[in-house]
């Protein structure tokens, strides 16, 4: 189940460790977030209880942050409802190579260096 939760104070702090690498980024996300840009999300179900926040850039489906249970499968059901809304790819950046390696499960992916950070793409 995919539920908007961008009103939701408690939600968007929730998100603040995504950002640990790059604190700055959250305060952007934040002011995205109150223009109407960015919207957070709460996926539950089995094995899965992930908050994301994202945004339509084109026909890519950018992802911000994403924390809880299960990251990886979230992405999986939110790339469904990407999808049925004609968007053909999603896309986020990482300082993380875990993250990295964990969305290249997800096929197709393709990476490329930002200063610090990997910019991962994918089709859908």
């Amino acid at each position: 189940m995919i539920r908007v939760v961008t009103k939701s104070q408690a939600s968007i702090d929730a998100l603040k460790p995504a950002f640990r690498a790059c604190p700055n980024d959250f305060a952007v996300m934040l002011h995205e977030i109150e223009a109407g840009r960015v919207s957070v999300y709460h996926i539950q179900g089995e094995e899965v209880d992930c908050l994301l926040a994202g945004e339509v850039r084109g026909d890519t489906y950018f992802i911000w942050a994403a924390v809880g249970k299960n990251a990886l499968k979230a992405t999986r059901v939110l790339s469904e409802f990407v999808k049925q809304n004609d968007l053909t790819a999603m896309a986020c950046h990482s300082y993380f190579p875990l993250v990295v390696r964990l969305l290249k499960r997800l096929g197709g992916v393709t990476e490329s260096t930002h200063g610090n950070a990997k910019y991962l793409k994918w089709r859908l």
